[in-house]
C-alpha cells in the first residue's frame, strides 16, 4: 500500500480533478442558464402565433366597444385606424379591426372626457339615470368578455396587458357598486315622496373611458401590431 502511494501519479490525478471540476462548473452553468434560455426562446417562438391571436381578441373587444359609444363628435371621428398584425410576420399577417377614434392623439382622450360631461349635463336627473344605466350594462358586458379572454388565455398574454385589463375590470366593478346607490331612493320615488336630484357614477364612467382609450393605445403600440391611419 505504501508503494502504491509512493508510485501514484499525483500530478496527473490533480490535473484530472482540476479539468473535471472545470467541466462540472461549465455543465452546471449550461443546465442553469443556457438550457432554460433556449428552451424558453423555442417555446416563445412556437407560441408566437397564439400570443398574436390572443392580443388580437383583446383589441377587437376594445374596438367593438368604442364603435358603439355615444361619446363621439365629428372633430374626433374624422380619422380611422385600421389595425393589422405586423407584416414582418407574413404567415400571421391579417386584419384585426377598425376604430374611428385616433387614440394616438391626446386631444381625442381629452375630448371624449369632455363629451361625457357635456352629454350628462344636458340631461335631467331621470334621463341621466337611464343613460348611465345603459352605459353600465354595456360596460358590464365588455368587462365579462375581457375577463373571459384573460381567464382562458392568460398564458398567451403579456403580464402588462393582463394587469391593465384587470385594473379596468376593477374600475367597472367599482362603477357597479357606486351605481347601486342610485337605487336607494327608488321606493320613495315610486311613492311620489321625492324626486331624483342627481346620480352617482358619472365621474367613474369618465375615468373608465380614460382607461379604455389609454389601454387601447398601448395595445396598438406593440411591435406585433401595425396601424394604418386613414
Amino acid at each position: 500500500m505504501e508503494n502504491f502511494f509512493n508510485d501514484f501519479d499525483w500530478k496527473s490525478f490533480w490535473m484530472g480533478s482540476f479539468i473535471n471540476l472545470i467541466f462540472l462548473i461549465i455543465s452546471i452553468f449550461i443546465s442553469i442558464k443556457l438550457i432554460p434560455y433556449f428552451t424558453l426562446k423555442l417555446l416563445k417562438k412556437k407560441r408566437k402565433k397564439n400570443i398574436i391571436t390572443k392580443v388580437s381578441y383583446v383589441i377587437q373587444e376594445f374596438c367593438q366597444f368604442i364603435e358603439k359609444s355615444t361619446f363621439k363628435s365629428s372633430d374626433i371621428t374624422n380619422e380611422s385606424l385600421s389595425i393589422y398584425t405586423n407584416k414582418k410576420d407574413i404567415k400571421n399577417y391579417r386584419f384585426i379591426g377598425i376604430t374611428n377614434l385616433n387614440v394616438f392623439k391626446e386631444i381625442t382622450h381629452l375630448r371624449v372626457q369632455e363629451l361625457i360631461l357635456e352629454q350628462f349635463e344636458k340631461l335631467t336627473p331621470d334621463e341621466q339615470f337611464e343613460k348611465i344605466k345603459k352605459e353600465k350594462e354595456r360596460l358590464d358586458l365588455f368587462s365579462s368578455k375581457l375577463e373571459a379572454i384573460i381567464n382562458s388565455h392568460s398564458l398567451d398574454l403579456d403580464e402588462e396587458i393582463i394587469s391593465d385589463v384587470s385594473q379596468l375590470c376593477i374600475q367597472i366593478r367599482a362603477l357597479d357598486i357606486k351605481f347601486n346607490y342610485n337605487n336607494s331612493i327608488d321606493d320613495l320615488i315610486e311613492k311620489g315622496l321625492t324626486k331624483r336630484t342627481g346620480i352617482f357614477g358619472i365621474s367613474e364612467t369618465k375615468e373608465i373611458y380614460v382607461s379604455i382609450l389609454a389601454i387601447l393605445k398601448r395595445l396598438l403600440e406593440q411591435e406585433t401590431i401595425e396601424v394604418i391611419i386613414k
